[in-house]
């Protein structure tokens, strides 16, 4: 028999993981000495303690090696074996993708000083909803803005009552004589029953994972936040995979001060996949 230090020492834990393991049942003393009350160990009980250390390296909470600790049954310890491989590869796929922002992170301040001001880019998941609005080609970034009010006006005028900010998105671009492919709109909570003839929606179904700046200040110099968000998404292990959406949470709409402007630009992405 062995004492309970002697144990601890041959299985490289603590004292107080054993007493730890006695009081969950997983391991309890092979004999208690009923003069002093110091636990006692078999030697054959060396082979539990290498199979609950196995059994932790793998992930397993103690209380479920309690209940695997003297199965036999090698079907079931496999199944179970195999969802742990499932769950740490989700894991290792997390902490590269984390891994992927951090350098992007880096990377963002090395240029920050040659690329204009620091944007925090933070990862988001969408909302479902519904925008009301109209899509064109618009003639230049320069007609934007035109364009925006007019949708504006029109459903101010069809007594349209939006439930959120302006959004736009903004489709393939294409070259610059042909023009920038636009929807602006509002989100709504329901549509009309007879839709205006210059109206058409947009139903975004949400659950999409987007990255994310927010710009503050008049539209002149927005693009520098698109530079930013570009630099980030070439550097972090994402692709953008649809249009991009500007959200006007502070706009003329609300205020004539062009300083206190603030939008939201966003890209919908998907992890880049690596082939091994």
């Amino acid at each position: 028999m062995l004492k309970i230090g002697e144990f601890a020492r041959l299985s490289q834990v603590s004292l107080k993981t054993l007493r730890h393991y006695d009081t969950l049942g997983l391991l309890r003393p092979s004999q208690i000495d009923p003069e002093n009350g110091y636990r006692l160990y078999n030697l054959d009980q060396f082979a539990d303690m290498m199979r609950i250390m196995a059994l932790k390296d793998c992930g397993f909470a103690l209380e479920e090696i309690v209940h695997l600790l003297h199965t036999q049954d090698g079907n079931t310890l496999e199944e179970l074996l195999h969802q742990r491989v499932v769950a740490q590869q989700e894991r290792v796929r997390e902490e590269q993708a984390r891994l992927g922002r951090l350098l992007a992170r880096v990377q963002q301040l090395d240029t920050m000083q040659t690329a204009g001001p620091l944007y925090d880019v933070a990862l988001k998941q969408t909302e479902p909803f519904t925008l009301l609005g109209r899509r064109a080609q618009v003639a230049s970034a320069e007609a934007i803005g035109d364009f925006s009010r007019d949708v504006c006006q029109q459903i101010e005028q069809h007594a349209l009552i939006p439930v959120g900010p302006l959004v736009h998105l903004y489709f393939d671009e294409t070259e610059l004589d042909e023009g920038l492919d636009l929807f602006a709109g509002f989100p709504v909570a329901t549509l009309p029953a007879q839709l205006p003839t210059q109206f058409s929606y947009l139903r975004l179904v949400g659950g999409e994972q987007v990255a994310c700046v927010l710009y503050r200040g008049e539209y002149a110099r927005i693009n520098e936040a698109y530079v930013a968000l570009d630099r980030w998404l070439a550097s972090s292990g994402y692709r953008q995979i649809g249009p991009c959406r500007e959200i006007y949470h502070r706009s003329p709409l609300q205020t004539s001060d062009a300083t206190s402007y603030l939008t939201e630009i966003q890209y919908p992405i998907r992890e880049t996949i690596v082939q091994e």
